[in-house]
């Protein structure tokens, strides 16, 4: 409708009079009419087309055809009138009746106006979603074959232009964004300049083909030329985000919502005033703010419309996107379901819906919604992107992480350390998952090294696993088995886990593990294993806030048993467009069994932490960006005997993700932490690669 609305523009002002009418100028009456002579109202009917009075010119025309409907000269000036007008199919009807009373140039116009018209009716909503493209599809016909009919004529270069024009509207509307973008690109090359009215549409398949910088180019001079475009003022600040601008896309909002006079409704109104283009920038505002990571204030925006306009749909689809982006699945759903019920023929409620149900796990049902919604809109790149995301969901996942680590205690060499991490540790681990099956399972494949060295021996522990995982709605289940191919244990590890999703905020993880492969590298180097428990909650309000309670319970061959219990939390302090700050911490508390076991583990011993986590996103292109973090925390560990010290812990790593699922993070870490009532230096190295969902 908006590109309906731009063409719409560029045939009113290639149709506007030189002097408009005055409407104080009077009609010509009827029996005026009846006593002029033939002379006389054909003079009166070209004065009048030439003031822009063409519905009065129209009314001669008529008249005179009704004396005479051979009247050759009556006859072209209705034509004409009637292509003034807007009314270009009736004029081209009438123009194949009788081509021989036109001049060539006068037939091209009158045939471009037709092919324009034709691109207005495409772009307006389709009885049917199939039907959508075929009216433009049409006009993209005929402007072809007329582009190939113009000869070598005087004006012959500025019909070529009007309908190069013409048909960039034509293919934004068809989804042809890359075709636009070549386009617009020969004609900066060349030194050209396109007219206002197609600026829009230029600018929105810009922005759809992910070339943000030459969309702001475009629709800056878009506004030069036209300051009250009003679509392409709403696609700037677009192009602004998308371009990374935020200061520009808000300070362009600021002046946006101080030039458009409010909604007013009713019922806080003395009467109803409905500003469509007010509501363009209310509901441009949610979705910047949402970019923006001010999603708090991106929901409270979108819910306070659509308190007003219940039965909107784009204001339901859009609040369902905040949703999402806040990670409720379920509300997400919601939402975009009723949007889907009140605008089934739209394509951005049933994208939605197909990303909520990916993200809520359900995947035989995203399966299906999603087949119809490509069926459906097979052009719109929200929908190719949802079917990418299915791809990568449907395909391998690959994870690997390795982390090294060097201690050091005060005054010792390195082969004396008595850390639990050994003087030097490093622990290596690839997992593979097989394609998605039956939309819900999987096969899964991992191997796992770790080392340590203790005192001048070097401990190498190995495991070769395979599993099946299971995933479906709220439910997550998984089982594996390993076998070691170290010297120190030989016993098979077999494990299970399950995660349970209550709510869009809560869920609950459980997991218990024969031969524990994560279990001290100290007590193995002893020959002696550990079967573990452990079940956690976790609780996300929103995406400022994390909260998880966990309980652990590690039973080691030697009798030994160990209890401990943790809560972490995680809270955002400052959001900014690109700067995250956030305070995080927790409190762990544990106990053992025995006093003389041959590894750490103490008594009683207690921790808290308090830190601050800054995040940078320093370059960001769509789905590839580099970040950078540093955490900084100071912990308070307190074990029995020994009393209670603090150390500090830092942290700093980058994160590269090269394509949506492609991601590689690295970091540093330094701390100095207190075993046995020794102090010791620990300087980190961690390396991670995933490829997948």
């Amino acid at each position: 409708m908006a590109l309906a609305q731009a063409c719409v523009i560029g045939l009113a002002r290639g149709n506007e009079p030189a002097t408009p009418p005055s409407p104080d100028t009077p009609r010509l009456s009827a029996s005026a009419l009846s006593t002029m002579s033939r002379g006389e109202a054909m003079v009166e009917a070209w004065r009048l087309r030439d003031e822009g009075r063409w519905l009065e010119t129209l009314a001669i025309c008529e008249a005179l055809l009704q004396r005479d409907p051979a009247d050759d000269d009556a006859y072209r000036l209705r034509v004409l009138a009637l292509a003034d007008l807007g009314a270009s199919h009736r004029a081209w009807e009438l123009y194949q009746a009788r081509p021989h009373l036109f001049e060539p140039v006068i037939a091209r116009r009158l045939q471009a106006d037709r092919v324009a018209r034709m691109i207005v009716w495409g772009g307006l909503h389709p009885v049917s979603p199939e039907s959508r493209l075929v009216e433009m599809q049409a006009a993209q016909a005929a402007l072809a074959g007329l582009t190939a009919k113009l000869a070598a004529t005087d004006d012959a270069a500025v019909s070529r232009q009007r309908m190069a024009n013409d048909e960039l509207i034509a293919l934004n509307t068809l989804g042809q964004h890359e075709a636009v973008s070549e386009r617009y690109r020969q004609v900066v090359a060349d030194g050209g300049e396109l007219p206002a009215y197609v600026g829009a549409a230029v600018g929105d398949s810009l922005l759809s083909a992910r070339h943000p910088e030459l969309a702001v180019d475009a629709l800056e001079a878009t506004l030069r030329d036209d300051p009250e475009a009003h679509e392409a003022r709403i696609l700037l600040v677009y192009a602004y985000v998308e371009s990374e601008r935020f200061d520009d896309a808000y300070a362009l909002m600021e002046s946006l919502q101080a030039s458009e006079a409010p909604w007013l409704t009713r019922a806080g109104a003395r009467q109803e005033y409905p500003n469509w283009r007010r509501y363009d920038v209310d509901v441009t505002r949610v979705l910047v703010d949402s970019f923006a990571h001010a999603l708090a204030d991106a929901q409270r925006r979108a819910e306070s419309l659509v308190s007003v306009g219940a039965m909107n749909a784009h204001l339901h689809q859009t609040l369902g996107s905040v949703y999402l982006q806040r990670g409720w699945g379920e509300r997400g759903l919601e939402r975009h379901r009723v949007a889907k019920t009140l605008d089934p023929d739209d394509a951005a409620p049933r994208v939605g819906e197909v990303q909520a149900l990916l993200d809520l796990d359900r995947t035989a049902e995203a399966r299906r919604l999603l087949a119809e919604l490509i069926a459906l809109h097979p052009e719109n790149l929200h929908a190719q992107r949802a079917q990418q995301r299915w791809e990568r969901r449907q395909g391998w996942q690959v994870n690997y992480e390795s982390a090294w680590g060097r201690n050091t205690d005060d005054g010792t060499a390195d082969t004396a350390v008595a850390s639990p991490l050994g003087s030097r540790d490093s622990r290596h681990e690839l997992r593979v998952a097989s394609p998605l099956f039956n939309d819900r399972w999987r096969l899964t494949a991992h191997v796992l090294e770790a080392n340590a060295d203790f005192e001048g021996e070097r401990v190498h522990h190995r495991l070769f696993g395979a599993g099946l995982s299971y995933v479906h709605d709220r439910l997550q289940w998984g089982l594996e088995a390993a076998v070691p191919t170290d010297d120190y244990d030989d016993g098979t590890t077999v494990g299970t886990w399950g995660q349970w999703r209550f709510s869009d905020v809560l869920a609950g993880r459980a997991s218990v593990y024969l031969n524990e492969p994560l279990a001290s590298l100290q007590a193995r180097r002893a020959g002696i294993s550990a079967d573990a428990a452990r079940v956690r909650l976790d609780y996300t309000p929103t995406e400022f806030t994390t909260v998880q309670a966990g309980l652990e319970h590690l039973r080691y061959e030697d009798g030994n048993r160990r209890d401990s219990a943790s809560v972490l939390f995680d809270q955002r302090l400052t959001s900014r467009p690109h700067f995250l700050l956030n305070g995080f911490g927790g409190v762990q508390a544990g106990r053992g069994s025995r006093e003389d076991a041959p590894y750490f583990n103490p008594t009683r011993d207690a921790s808290l932490e308090l830190g601050l986590r800054a995040d940078h996103i320093a370059w960001r292109r769509y789905d590839r960006h580099f970040r950078h973090r540093l955490a900084v925390s100071a912990v308070n560990y307190w074990q029995e005997g020994f009393g209670a010290e603090w150390y500090p812990q830092v942290r700093y790593e980058h994160e590269w993700q090269l394509a949506a699922g492609r991601q590689i993070g690295y970091g540093v870490g330094y701390a100095r932490p207190v075993y046995d009532g020794v102090r010791e230096d620990r300087v980190s190295f961690d390396l991670r690669v995933a490829w997948g969902e």
